[in-house]
């Protein structure tokens, strides 16, 4: 003998729920009462408030930018490297005008480096700044022992390459476009022309635009056009960057051997 679920109360809970709204409908009960008043244009509840986000405090631009405090009296009145007609035509005057030329920038001769290297090398290394733990030259610090490991991993002697930075010495924040549009494209485009080395290695990829190269573009092998000749150039991560990753070792490796291959 089967029982009857509507007898003994074994309904499924869709079919229960319908059946209690039916049973008050026909007791003529169609609203929700109760005794308490609710407020229903009252604000949300404090727990439920706070977990909005706060508003931003805003902050004042600044009148300068960074590239602007650092050029400082210079950069209004003449580009980045003064006047071209006295550029020097060979290195030796070059390292000197590189720790003496004013709108270089507002380092003291002290915290300057020159570049170091001979002329024609196989390789010129490009960072750049002088980086916080360089003692007395450019690289020789944590970032220059790597660089130094780096170039035996490519059989090049420490005297087959040219060391050189963008900037004399650390600046706060760097705007690359703005310094390229300032002139230290041209300044870097006169030192590569006097090093003469077979090919440029920049380690920093946000140096792009002092070589005329966008953003999106910069992981791609190019060359410069310096002085009627073509020179290969090859951008890559930071040093610090790739001493911190080695994925970012194996394809900067990956992509030295088809550089050069």
């Amino acid at each position: 003998m089967h029982e009857n679920p509507k007898q003994n109360g074994d309904f499924a809970t869709a079919e229960a729920l319908e059946a209690a709204f039916d049973w008050w409908l026909e007791a003529g009960v169609d609203m929700d009462y109760s005794d308490d008043t609710a407020n229903w244009l009252a604000e949300p509840k404090v727990e439920e408030a706070v977990a909005a986000p706060k508003p931003v405090k805003r902050i004042e631009e600044p009148k300068q930018t960074p590239v602007e405090r650092a050029f400082e009296g210079t950069a209004r009145s003449v580009s980045i490297g003064g006047d071209r007609t006295g550029w020097p035509q060979d290195l030796a005057k070059f390292r000197e005008w590189w720790l003496s030329e004013p709108s270089l920038g507002h380092a003291r001769v002290e915290d300057r480096l020159p570049p170091r290297g001979v002329a024609k090398s196989r390789l010129m290394i490009i960072v750049a700044e002088p980086y916080g733990d360089d003692a007395g030259e450019l690289l020789s610090g944590g970032a220059g022992r790597f660089a130094a490991a780096i170039l035996r991993a490519m059989n090049i002697a420490p005297h087959e390459a040219y060391l050189a930075s963008a900037l004399p010495a650390p600046t706060a924040y760097p705007d690359w476009n703005a310094l390229a549009a300032s002139g230290l494209s041209e300044v870097l485009a006169h030192h590569i022309k006097l090093a003469e080395p077979e090919r440029v290695l920049a380690f920093g990829r946000g140096l792009a635009p002092l070589f005329g190269i966008d953003a999106a573009r910069a992981r791609e092998a190019g060359s410069l056009d310096i002085a009627g000749r073509k020179v290969p150039l090859l951008l890559a991560p930071d040093l610090a960057e790739l001493s911190r990753s080695p994925q970012r070792r194996r394809n900067f490796w990956n992509r030295w051997l088809e550089w050069t291959a």
